[in-house]
């Protein structure tokens, strides 16, 4: 699937700031290919293709149920809010609410599993 999921953290409004190493030691074990900023991850029964930088990530091309759950391990384990396009904000823990940007969407959805991120943004 080509559907783009972009990844950031924020403290008081603004942009956290890079947590790239804590999501890149989730996603690590997982790695296929890495060019640059750019990984594909291969994970049971899917991939995803990641693009990581110093402040944030986008995900794209995701396929099997898998890799969107390891996408959730690895926002909670960076701290990072996730932001779909055309869908809610989905935050990973409860703090994250607080701390987005005002104006930053109203929906916002608590994600605990790929599952509940796939259903937040109405795929499945």
């Amino acid at each position: 699937m080509s559907y783009d999921l972009f990844f950031q953290g924020f403290i008081a409004g603004e942009s956290a700031g890079s947590r790239r190493s804590e999501m890149l030691a989730v996603l690590a074990p997982h790695i296929a290919e890495r060019r640059g900023a750019f990984l594909r991850i291969e994970i049971g029964d899917g991939a995803a293709d990641i693009y990581l930088s110093d402040d944030g990530m986008m995900a794209n091309h995701i396929s099997g149920t898998d890799p969107w759950d390891l996408l959730v391990t690895g926002a909670k384990s960076a701290n990072w809010v996730i932001l779909p396009i055309d869908g809610p904000i989905c935050v990973t823990g409860p703090s994250q609410r607080e701390q987005r940007p005002e104006g930053l969407g109203e929906g916002i959805v608590v994600v605990t599993s790929g599952a509940e991120l796939r259903a937040a943004i109405d795929i499945h």
